[in-house]
């Protein structure tokens, strides 16, 4: 293990909780009854789709921002985003009064670039997709902020970044103290890695029994990949897929070396499996999710005696999806 990865204490994670606390949602567990009896255990979701703009990507990006100096945040910040960091940190940027400049995918969801816009940012739109569409936007967002000055964030990549997505899992370890049950395993969505990164830190091997899996979709498998070869590789991503926030063809640099230090193992999904979980969420927990924020539900679904007569959370990462591609998706599983 490298001697520069990113590793953080629990105990510094519940600082970095209770700085954001004021500002931030705190999401519901639930229990899946079709989930629980699938496995034979007890299934919960924790509903990030309930955050603020929708995702748990708000967490991340506010107590990144709270971070900067204040030179940065007088002059504002530059990203690149598909979506979800676009409209948290735009929020963020809104409540703590700091300019922010987003460079997004000109094939983002048209509902994710407005919410942006309508939060404050400046949008900027990369049609340029090589060597991936993300990297691309990357390389963009980098040359605005170096010709304005702006700070450049990462949507993942960044240690500071993710000790606020590692609020999801302080969250949801309180709430299952408060219900007296424990947690056998723990199912992340993983686009570039921030939110399983986080939560592993706060289950870590050494203190819990919790083993935790990072979720994709077929054909966009980076973290699995990467930890099963022991280093960062690249998926094939070149099929297209619904799950638009998880289109990452690889994790950061950060994300994967705390989820290779912290033991989490990688699972990929079908999109059929993403599609039963949306409407098993829609009818069962009336949640209304987004493709990627559904992965993980979808993992139980395909990989139900992975989990079975234990106690298993999903994390629902995200509830963004617009009204005619959300329809869509429930009537192909419409029976």
């Amino acid at each position: 293990m490298s001697s520069d990865c990113p590793i953080v204490s629990p105990d510094v994670l519940e600082g970095v909780y209770a700085s954001i606390r004021s500002y931030i949602q705190e999401t519901p567990l639930l229990e899946s009854p079709s989930l629980s009896e699938l496995t034979g255990g007890k299934v919960w979701v924790k509903a990030e789709s309930l955050q603020i703009t929708g995702a748990f990507k708000f967490r991340g990006a506010l107590y990144r921002l709270t971070q900067l100096s204040p030179a940065e945040k007088n002059k504002g910040v530059a990203a690149y985003s598909s979506g979800n960091f676009a409209c948290g940190l735009a929020k963020a940027g809104q409540i703590l009064n700091i300019p922010v400049h987003l460079v997004m995918p000109h094939n983002a969801p048209d509902n994710k670039i407005a919410s942006a816009k309508g939060l404050g940012a400046v949008v900027m739109l990369c049609h340029a997709s090589r060597p991936s569409r993300e990297e691309a936007a990357n390389i963009m967002a980098t040359h605005v902020a170096k010709e304005e000055g702006y700070t450049l964030l990462h949507p993942f990549d960044d240690p500071i970044l993710v000790k606020g997505q590692a609020t999801v899992g302080i969250e949801l370890q309180q709430q299952l103290a408060a219900l007296g049950q424990s947690c056998h395993h723990l199912l992340c969505p993983a686009g570039g890695g921030s939110l399983v990164a986080g939560c592993s830190l706060i289950f870590l091997p050494e203190r819990t029994n919790t083993q935790v899996y990072s979720v994709e979709v077929e054909g966009f498998d980076g973290m699995r990949q990467s930890l099963a070869k022991g280093k960062l590789t690249r998926a094939a991503g070149q099929q297209k897929s619904h799950c638009d926030a998880l289109l990452a063809v690889s994790p950061g640099q950060a994300t994967f070396q705390i989820a290779r230090h912290t033991h989490v193992k990688g699972l990929t999904v079908r999109e059929l499996s993403v599609k039963k979980a949306l409407r098993l969420a829609f009818t069962e927990l009336h949640l209304v999710l987004e493709p990627s924020g559904a992965v993980a539900i979808g993992a139980i679904i395909e990989h139900p005696e992975r989990f079975s007569q234990q106690n298993t959370v999903v994390v629902a990462s995200g509830g963004n999806v617009d009204i005619a591609t959300y329809q869509n998706l429930l009537k192909e599983q419409n029976t």
